[in-house]
């Protein structure tokens, strides 16, 4: 009997529950429109329009609390593929992903395209390469993996310890986009905006862990999607008479050009070492929307793209969405819809920066000061762009045009004439991205805390509830730190999410790839390529961060997992090798673990233990595969016979 099916089955009335949550949003939203049009105060709506999803979240957290153990770190395994795949998107999207992803193509064009070719190559290989070896072991998490194929509590600790920085990196990312576009509408101060992220992400984890995080996922990329498609439909069926902006969008490419040459944008070369990349603060495009490699080098742009997607096939994050699936299979599929959510994300977006780009050339560039439209003061008291006339002529070109990456997703509704409320509908769009995104992170940090360091190692025999009550207070207490964090600090949340993949690249990748794909991997050879992967990463962004130089010059400080990465595994290879081999019994689990089909290894190891407070056995205490295999047709003869 698999452990799985000791749980209760799923919801089968769960595709009407989240229509009636859809519907309710979208009526939400109609409402609102209509209420603007007879004359209700914009700050009324936009609080509104931001409060009612928060309470919609969390009625989905309380819908889905668990005190269970399995429920709360895998729900128990029956998570549907389609579902999962929404909760895998939005935790790869992220406010960073569509803030700074698509200001960044509005500011650079062609050159972003490095991230969202990253972002979705990495999903692909993680599919590939990964996750449905992760579902097969089983285990809780990324570290907990690790800890179950080598059998070593230190080898899970270390993995534990490699992967807190760079989550809280991006957690802390995730609270900054948030705070930031949360405290333009809901007439709070970015602090106390900070703090209300953090205590909306904090009440999620506690009440159900993965099982609430992942049901509230879910509604909240139907949010993301639809606050992005809205205005740029409304956008697009205005330009050019049609509803299908991701197809549409390329008849504009022309004007644009054309706009660019007759205001004085003229080819540029690229900055070295990522310095093209566009900051948060207002600044102009000072190259052609069309020129390839105008912002970043060829060898900048290969070098972020293999970054952005070493770490986003490591990032453990997505890979514990694994252990959620019924079976291998279903993961394959879970990764397959993932794959394309994410994907219409990363078509819609460039879509997105084309019409604010196109509305903003013909509106703004080549006007004087005193034709300005009249949105425009409102956008520079936010922030979100500026423009000044430089040279004196009395008219703005496109070099005096200042746009922030961070607000051109705020802007489109707002240069294309739209209702107030479509404006904050952009707005909850991304607060539910940096919600689901950095809840997911603070529940990867929690878990691994829980199982890998508490359970793993101080405290083998502690019961279930002990351990729930670790994980619990491990997911708090990393909000509440990267959210004070957040507020004492000033960094670039594009430039943070970039350091935390190459970081997590490096420390992780090499590690997997030995792990699963060669039997003759030891412990001590995957502990010495995640040291050695972190350790050449860490070094040379310490150094140029810190302005001291470079391990190897011509490598951004923020690509530092491009020089881990290599050397991570020639570390692993050549220490396993000069390590005592795998004894016969794990390596025959590791072939086990390859085979798709059967019961999950960690699920086994807890359906074999003696005791309930010691609640895995050793995977080299498990029956092998040949032994399994003749039990498995014993019943099966037993049965048929008992038939006939």
């Amino acid at each position: 009997m698999s452990l799985q099916g000791q749980y209760r089955p799923l919801n089968p009335r769960l595709g009407t529950h989240y229509a009636i949550f859809t519907s309710a949003f979208i009526a939400l939203l109609l409402i609102l429109a209509l209420l603007e049009q007879l004359g209700a105060r914009n700050l009324w709506l936009s609080h509104t329009m931001i409060i009612v999803p928060l309470f919609l979240y969390l009625s989905v957290a309380v819908l889905t609390r668990t005190l269970d153990l399995h429920e709360f770190f895998s729900v128990s395994r029956r998570i549907p593929p389609v579902f999962g795949g929404l909760a895998l998107a939005v935790t790869a999207i992220g406010g960073v992903g569509l803030f700074s992803f698509t200001g960044s193509v509005f500011l650079i064009g062609f050159d972003a395209l490095a991230l969202a070719i990253g972002l979705i190559a990495g999903f692909a290989l993680a599919a590939i390469l990964f996750v449905p070896y992760l579902r097969k072991c089983g285990a809780y998490t990324l570290p907990g993996f690790f800890r179950l194929r080598f059998d070593s509590p230190l080898l899970g600790a270390a993995a534990g310890l490699l992967l807190l920085p760079p989550i809280a990196v991006l957690l802390a990312a995730e609270l900054r986009i948030g705070a930031f576009v949360t405290s333009l509408f809901a007439s709070i101060s970015f602090e106390l905006a900070v703090i209300c992220g953090a205590g909306m992400i904090i009440v999620t984890l506690v009440l159900g862990g993965l099982r609430s995080l992942t049901w509230t996922q879910s509604v909240q990329y139907m949010v993301v999607l639809s606050g992005l498609l809205v205005p740029l439909v409304v956008a697009s069926v205005q330009e050019t008479n049609l509803p299908l902006p991701q197809l549409t969008y390329g008849s504009l490419l022309e004007h644009i050009s054309n706009n660019e040459l007759a205001h004085g944008t003229t080819p540029s070369s690229p900055s070295p070492m990522l310095a093209g990349l566009p900051g948060e603060r207002p600044e102009p495009a000072t190259k052609p929307f069309l020129q390839a490699f105008g912002a970043l080098s060829k060898s900048d742009f290969v070098m972020l793209l293999l970054s952005v997607l070493a770490g986003t096939a490591a990032m453990p994050s997505l890979l514990l969405r694994a252990g959620t699936a019924t079976h291998t299979q279903q993961s394959r599929r879970m990764m397959g819809w993932g794959t394309l959510f994410l994907g219409v994300f990363l078509i819609t977006a460039p879509a997105y920066a084309v019409f604010t780009k196109y509305l903003t050339l013909e509106q703004i560039v080549g006007t004087t000061l005193a034709d300005f439209p009249s949105w425009v003061k409102g956008l520079r008291d936010a922030g979100l762009a500026n423009f000044t006339d430089r040279n004196g002529d009395g008219v703005i070109n496109a070099a005096e045009l200042l746009m922030s990456r961070d607000g051109v997703a705020l802007s489109l509704p707002i240069i294309a004439g739209l209702p107030f409320i479509l404006v904050v509908f952009a707005a909850t769009a991304g607060i539910a991205a940096t919600l689901g995104a950095g809840a997911a992170h603070a529940y990867t940090a929690g878990a691994t805390i829980s199982n890998d360091l508490y359970h793993g190692v101080i405290h083998r025999a502690a019961t279930p509830g002990r351990r729930l009550i670790v994980a619990r207070l491990a997911m708090a207490l990393m909000a509440l730190g990267a959210a004070w964090y957040t507020t004492v600090s000033d960094f670039d949340v594009l430039r943070a999410a970039i350091l935390a993949l190459s970081l997590t690249g490096a420390a992780f990748f090499p590690a997997l790839l030995l792990s699963i794909w060669w039997s003759r991997a030891t412990k001590w050879g995957v502990l010495a390529a995640m040291l050695s992967g972190a350790g050449v990463a860490a070094t040379h962004m310490y150094l140029q961060l810190s302005g001291i130089g470079f391990l190897w010059p011509g490598i951004n400080g923020l690509l530092g997992g491009i020089l881990g990465i290599p050397v991570g595994l020639v570390a692993g290879i050549a220490v396993s090798l000069a390590t005592v081999k795998p004894s016969p019994e794990i390596i025959a689990l590791v072939d086990d673990m390859r085979d798709p089909s059967g019961e999950a290894l960690f699920d086994r190891s807890l359906r074999l233990a003696p005791s309930r407070n010691r609640p895995e056995l050793p995977m080299s205490a498990l029956p092998p595969p040949a032994e399994r295999t003749e039990k498995i047709a014993e019943k099966i003869a037993e049965k048929t016979d008992a038939a006939s």
